[in-house]
């Protein structure tokens, strides 16, 4: 069984992924890194994600998303192997990637309370897609928007509110295992 890790930006999706593929020894695969990695094959030109999408465009930076979904879509579909998936928190937005995303395995939705996610955020240097007149406000639209999408397609809800990494990854892999 494929996991995909959705949900808002920092709300562990990375950090959770890639200690779960650990724990149970299996592939873990981040869409933004791999984005990244196609992007520095592409043009000798190594950029983060948030540079891509900000020097690039929003459009074209979905597009290297969508290539990405694909790729690991093609490969992960032929294998008989367990891996887990983190993707960007509007991947699943997007009816291709989530249609693709969704045939691969079990969607889980990492649910914090936007509150945390912006302090977290703001530790770490906003995003461009925030309105900088007021980027709290727009990311807690961003929020209530995206929720009843992210409770719509996820197969599992794993609330991490107040955990620290160890906590949740506890808690995700209880859940899991109900499940």
């Amino acid at each position: 069984m494929n996991l995909i890790l959705i949900g808002m930006k920092h709300c562990g999706k990375s950090t959770l992924g890639a200690k779960l593929a650990q724990r149970w020894n299996c592939a873990f695969y981040d869409v933004d890194q791999r984005i990244e990695e196609n992007y520095a094959c592409q043009t000798a030109v190594p950029r983060k994600v948030r540079e891509i999408f900000t020097e690039d465009g929003e459009e074209e930076f979905h597009k290297a998303e969508t290539q990405v979904v694909c790729e690991l879509a093609m490969k992960l579909e032929r294998s008989s192997e367990r891996h887990v998936v983190a993707v960007g928190g509007r991947t699943v937005l997007n009816e291709t990637n989530r249609r693709l995303l969704g045939d691969l395995g079990q969607m889980v939705y990492l649910q914090v309370d936007p509150r945390e996610l912006y302090r977290r955020i703001a530790r770490s240097g906003l995003p461009p897609f925030l309105n900088p007149s007021d980027p709290e406000g727009d990311f807690l639209r961003l929020c209530r928007e995206r929720e009843p999408q992210y409770l719509g397609i996820a197969d599992l809800v794993v609330n991490l509110d107040g955990m620290d990494i160890e906590q949740a990854l506890d808690t995700l892999i209880e859940r899991l295992n109900e499940m």
